[in-house]
């Protein structure tokens, strides 16, 4: 049964829809030119993200060109709500989704069934498992987009994904963590309660990109999402260093997690 909330939200995506369409008209396999700013914060819009994603997204595809309109994104939940869930549904793309909680993937798989263009796996990711999963789900080499929002060893799975070499990742940080240092939880932290203690800072993954090739473009306004570029990608876009850094702004409410109180520490790199 529909609640009060899946009406509005429904009316929402609606009246958001336009727009979102207006933005995808500029995509093309050319990359575009920047007029003006190279910031991405006037991008941000939503359709289907938590935050703004959806427009930065489409910003970020728009100035490095589209190639195949292949992504991954695992945290996804139902499907109602994700980074990638515009790209299914109204781009068209071919992807994969993978989530770990059974009664949320039921929901998922239950919306992309018919699809021949989206799968669906009901799968725990972490960094042993995330290449043979892509290969098991004949994920290119080269997505355009993966998407990573696990709720804590985010920058664990990044750094096992070698295989393959997306030419946009977008990763949840914890931005109540100095970003000037490069902080993380250890590998086998357990599962996400609630608290600020999760993650990684995002000093730790602008190192970690900085590794493997990619360059920080964006931290989206509610300081949850980071956006990284392949860096032999075209484009225009901020130096890492005047990306501008965010904290806990979480449905830009001002407010983050609750504060963890059992002196758990995080690995500094």
């Amino acid at each position: 049964m529909s609640t009060e909330f899946d009406l509005a939200r429904r009316s929402q995506v609606y009246a958001a829809l336009p727009e979102y369409r207006r933005r995808l008209r500029e995509l093309d396999r050319v990359p575009g030119a920047v007029d003006g700013s190279a910031d991405l914060s006037e991008h941000e819009f939503q359709l289907f993200s938590q935050n703004g994603e959806d427009g930065v997204l489409l910003e970020i595809l728009r100035r490095i060109g589209v190639t195949d309109g292949f992504f991954v994104e695992f945290g996804v939940e139902t499907g109602r709500e994700g980074n990638c869930v515009a790209l299914a549904d109204v781009v068209g793309w071919h992807g994969l989704f993978m989530e770990a909680d059974g009664a949320h993937h039921h929901h998922l798989h239950h919306k992309y069934r018919w699809s021949d263009r989206v799968r669906t796996l009901h799968a725990m990711v972490t960094p042993d498992r995330v290449e043979t999963l892509f290969r098991e789900s004949e994920v290119p080499a080269e997505p355009d987009v993966v998407s990573i929002d696990i709720d804590g060893g985010d920058y664990w799975v990044w750094e096992a994904l070698s295989a393959y070499r997306p030419r946009v990742v977008v990763i949840e940080y914890n931005s109540g963590l100095d970003p000037a240092r490069a902080l993380v939880q250890p590998r086998d932290a357990p599962a996400w309660d609630g608290t600020d203690y999760f993650g990684a800072s995002l000093g730790a993954l602008v190192t970690l990109a900085a590794r493997k090739g990619y360059r920080l473009v964006h931290c989206e306004l509610a300081g949850v999402n980071a956006f990284f570029v392949r860096a032999d990608q075209p484009g225009e876009f901020p130096a890492p260093e005047e990306v501008r850094r965010r904290g806990p702004n979480y449905f830009l409410t001002s407010h983050g997690h609750p504060a963890d109180h059992t002196g758990r520490a995080y690995l500094e790199l």
